[in-house]
């Protein structure tokens, strides 16, 4: 059983320098759009040929083979350059993608002898022959049978939907050599069939674009020796299925379509309002950062003896809904105005051939709806890895273990609407008692040390708990003003939050509005920015003279007085930085963003361990409701969308290092807030899905969660102006969009 792991990858030197290696040989010059094999960028023998010389194909092959014995991260690295450029991949995919690593894990020798080196020139066009006529998702049902004869097998039947038969050079064809003991999951076997051998015909079928992409096979009494059996006998379920883990991992299940949301950036300046698509622009870049990095992860996973099959399903599900949505999304604009040039011919042309080719992109390799049944059945484990996720740190860990005490003491589990949370408040007062109110500022100005990091785990330590400190408005947002200002404060038994607004300062004076002040009624001290001269200036203001409304709650019974004015309010220190104001206001506003994205993603973990463990108890119509396909459906996408936003998330953490105060990276940040903030709102909706009725009562837990992810993800100015930020910025450059993704520039 899996636990659907997804560990963050850390490219190592060399790994990174291959991938701008082969950028450079893929960008020198564009490739045309094709349509012979549009999600693999075309079908060019030559190419292939080509790219073998350089090493790129048959990667992870040993040299005793001809391979070039590189790693599975880095044959992606590879793909992924390739497939963003539009490369024609389409003469050695299937070979190198699958056939190569079965061989190389199941033998026998001498077909390793026969075939590697073939694949490893890139001269070995495979076709697999898996589905039938009757046999499409239901791989186990083939009717495709193999009889043993002297000297080898005989193999009767037919096969569908068999891509490249017409130009293969072999065939990898899956048929029945036994009955298995009446388990139709055995008794199968994979045997190889070169291309011309006698009793093999093949009928191309026309695609909807006039392309012959898909063939049908007739297998009359066709022999195959006994060396082309691949591995042992009745054994061909199990490879297969490892096969299919490869297919359905790789980052062709998201980039297939990425030459065209590349051309339709570059059209964008064609256009009389560009920033329009902005949102769209940079939602699809978002959600290709959280697929590439889980692509890398299996990658990893595989290089290390694993068979990452639930989390190729779980990566494969997530990236062909997105390549489908985005044909979607982008035929809108289909007969819009655009200047007359390379751009939008390009563009149209791309959108084209994958409008017509987008119903494949989620049935291929595995229908969707059959993959989230695979993930539903590794859901019971993941859940059970989320509490460690969440609470990976001590730091963590010891937060909500104090939340926990403080819970289980005082049962409070009502909070109506308009009505203060009570538990979140006291283990404010708790975690202050011990010092965690004061992370991640310097000891020396008042605080407890540590570093944003630091930070980031009490949080979510308490996210996880379903409850809210101010740590996001005091250390982590207040408490990176004061350092710049080398102002100290009390943190030990004193509160300080930050607010923003447009506020002007007149001799010691401050005058103007606040958005908002969070825990009115705790804090001590209103710490703002105050731009002088371009420059930071840095004002703390004393929170009892300034007559705030007490009693005030948003939706999660977190206190806060909104609309705040500042007429004339005198200034209790005024300190002076280094730093410009609008860096300033930068750094104050990522900070923010990600903090909230670690939040809203640990208090989604919960709800889908709630409700997947709720969903394995609840009994109707005499069995779990859990073993029912369309909840599997709903608990499958929540857990997707909870990891994906876990997997950028420790993405964004990883790269801030153990450094007290780190530089945020823009890409990584906007897609942390983005993923988490869309995966908050269709989380929560999803879980009081399945919860039914209770999930809407104060008696269950799940309340907790889904009242603070709404508020968490509205409170903040929701998602969509990160993700118009990075839209945005993806249009200042030929490939930016790229190098948003894949973190280069």
């Amino acid at each position: 059983m899996s636990n659907l792991d997804f560990e963050p990858v850390t490219l190592t030197g060399e790994e990174r320098q291959l991938m701008l290696d082969v950028r450079r040989f893929a960008r020198a010059k564009p490739f045309e759009p094709s349509a012979q094999s549009p999600t693999r960028g075309g079908f060019d023998r030559a190419f292939s040929e080509d790219l073998a010389r350089h090493g790129w194909v048959g990667m992870t092959i040993p040299r005793r083979y001809g391979g070039s014995a590189r790693s599975g991260v880095e044959r992606c690295l590879v793909i992924s350059e390739l497939l963003a450029a539009g490369a024609p991949l389409g003469a050695h995919w299937t070979a190198d993608r699958q056939t190569a690593p079965s061989l190389l894990r199941n033998g026998p020798e001498s077909l390793r002898a026969e075939l590697l080196p073939r694949i490893a020139a890139g001269r070995c066009v495979m076709a697999g022959g898996f589905s039938e006529p009757d046999a499409g998702s239901d791989l186990a049902s083939v009717r495709t049978r193999a009889r043993k004869v002297p000297g080898g097998w005989l193999i009767t039947g037919r096969k569908i939907w068999t891509t490249d038969a017409d130009r293969a050079d072999y065939f990898e064809i899956l048929c029945r050599t036994s009955d298995g003991g009446g388990r139709k999951h055995d008794g199968l076997s994979l045997l190889i069939v070169p291309a011309g051998t006698p009793g093999l015909s093949v009928e191309p079928i026309e695609g909807m674009d006039g392309e012959r992409h898909f063939n049908e096979v007739v297998i009359d009494e066709v022999f195959a020796p006994d060396n082309w059996l691949i591995g042992e006998e009745g054994t061909g379920w199990q490879q297969l299925t490892a096969e299919l883990a490869l297919e359905r991992a790789g980052p062709e299940r998201y980039l297939s379509t990425f030459p065209l949301l590349e051309s339709f950036v570059q059209s964008r300046h064609g256009v009389n309002a560009p920033e329009q698509s902005f949102e769209l622009i940079g939602r699809t870049i978002c959600q290709q950062i959280g697929l590439r990095l889980m692509s890398l992860s299996i990658a990893r996973m595989v290089d290390r003896g694993s068979s990452p099959v639930a989390e190729a399903a779980m990566a494969k599900d997530l990236g062909t809904e997105l390549e489908q949505l985005l044909v979607d999304e982008l035929w809108r604009y289909r007969y819009e105005e655009i200047k007359p040039g390379p751009a939008g011919e390009r563009f149209h042309e791309f959108l084209d051939i994958n409008r017509l080719r987008s119903p494949v992109f989620t049935t291929a390799g595995g229908t969707n709806e059959v993959l989230r049944v695979l993930i539903g059945r590794q859901l019971p484990g993941w859940a059970d890895t989320r509490k460690g996720w969440a609470l990976r740190s001590p730091l963590a860990a010891t937060v909500f273990d104090q939340a926990a005490t403080l819970d289980a003491e005082q049962s409070l589990r009502s909070v109506p609407r308009g009505t203060a949370d009570r538990l979140s408040a006291l283990t404010a007062d708790s975690l202050q008692a011990s010092g965690f109110l004061g992370v991640s500022v310097p000891e020396q100005l008042g605080g407890s040390g540590g570093g944003l990091n630091d930070a980031l785990e009490v949080l979510r330590g308490t996210a996880y708990a379903g409850l809210s400190i101010p740590v996001i408005e005091g250390p982590i947002l207040a408490g990176w003003l004061l350092r710049q200002a080398r102002l100290a404060f009390p943190w030990g038994d004193h509160l300080a939050v930050m607010a923003a607004g447009d506020i002007g300062l007149d001799e010691g004076v401050l005058t103007g509005t606040l958005e908002s002040v969070a825990w009115p009624e705790r804090a001590t001290t209103l710490v703002v920015a105050v731009r002088q001269d371009e420059r930071l200036m840095v004002a703390t203001v004393a929170l009892d003279g300034l007559g705030l409304p007490m009693g005030a709650v948003n939706t999660a019974g977190e206190p806060v007085a909104r609309g705040v004015r500042l007429d004339g309010v005198p200034v209790a220190e005024l300190a002076p930085t280094g730093i410009a104001y609008e860096a300033a206001a930068e750094a104050l506003s990522r900070r923010r963003a990600l903090a909230r994205a670690v939040a809203m993603t640990a208090a989604l973990q919960r709800t889908a361990e709630l409700t997947i463990l709720y969903a394995g108890q609840r009994v109707q119509f005499g069995q779990p409701i859990a073993r029912f396909q369309a909840v599997q459906t709903h608990l499958a996408r929540l857990a997707s969308e909870a990891q994906r936003a876990a997997v950028v998330v420790d993405a964004t953490q990883a790269a801030l290092g153990e450094q007290d105060d780190p530089q945020l990276d823009l890409a990584l940040v906007c897609a942390a807030r983005t993923l988490a903030g869309e995966a908050a709102v269709v989380g929560a909706r999803l879980a009081h899905q399945v919860h039914g009725a209770i999930g809407v009562t104060m008696e269950y837990p799940l309340q907790r969660f889904t009242r603070r992810l709404w508020e968490w993800e509205a409170s903040d100015g929701t998602a969509l102006p990160w993700a118009r930020r990075l839209g945005a910025d993806a249009m200042t450059g030929q490939m930016r969009a790229w190098q948003l993704i894949t973190g280069t520039c």
